[in-house]
């Protein structure tokens, strides 16, 4: 298959899960919910971006992938799996900061990248 179409495949079914929990959620959310649950259950899925840092294990990756790329996306994503822990905590015990750090995770991935792959240079 055309690697075009895979990419493009992979961020269509990324939409539609993102979609669904959503819509199922924030949408249509059970009287009964808190407000920290919603958000929670789409904060969740990011502590897993620590799997990121196999971009950093030999012999997982191609070793011609180029540091510049492979630094900064797995401290990138590593940041971002501290800060959705921290974020899904904090939601749990009804945290008033709580709301933030789901901003804070974007933020601090993207710059932990930046300032890694201008560093890397």
């Amino acid at each position: 298959m055309n690697v075009g179409a895979l990419f493009g495949l992979s961020v269509l079914l990324s939409f539609c899960a993102f979609g669904i929990v959503t819509i199922l959620y924030m949408l249509l959310r059970p009287r009964g919910m808190d407000r920290e649950d919603p958000i929670a259950a789409l904060v969740v899925p990011h502590s897993f971006r620590f799997i990121g840092l196999s971009f950093l294990v030999p012999g997982v990756v191609s070793p011609s992938l180029p540091p510049a790329f492979s630094m900064p996306a797995a401290y990138g994503d590593l940041v971002a799996a501290i800060l959705a822990m921290i974020a899904v905590l904090a939601l749990s015990i009804h945290a008033f900061w709580a709301m933030s750090i789901g901003g804070c995770s974007a933020c601090g991935a993207s710059s932990t990248s930046c300032m890694l792959s201008t560093r890397a240079r």
